[in-house]
């Protein structure tokens, strides 16, 4: 890896955490969620600083290019995210219609107490 690509993903490793942070910190991303761009640009400044580990960890793994072994853990971690992401939507939609019925509950109620 060139130097001048490897300063080039340094730069850019450090903005995008800082970003990330920045949400963070403005409470506009959820630490939660955030963990995962985090992690990714963590990975990109080790890939800077250390781009031999990538070498090692693709030829552990059994991949040609270590650029392929840094799409594949980024695509199984952007999975996990999917599927947390998809498993609290729906643990919001099991609220949101309990909170519906109650809702419709309480009118119910109020309109009661009304004719009375």
């Amino acid at each position: 890896m060139s130097v001048g690509l490897r300063i080039g993903l340094l730069v850019a490793s450090l903005i995008a955490f800082l970003f990330v942070l920045i949400f963070v910190v403005k409470k506009k991303l959820n630490i939660k969620y955030s963990i995962v761009w985090m992690l990714w640009s963590l990975l990109s400044l080790i890939m800077a600083i250390f781009p031999k580990t990538f070498y090692e960890l693709a030829k552990i793994l059994g991949i040609e290019l270590p650029v392929n072994a840094v799409f594949l853990i980024m695509i199984g971690l952007l999975y996990g995210l999917t599927f947390y992401v998809y498993c609290m939507i729906s643990k919001h939609n099991e609220e949101i219609v309990k909170l519906t019925y109650e809702v419709a509950n309480l009118h119910k109620e109020l309109d009661d107490l009304k004719k009375k």
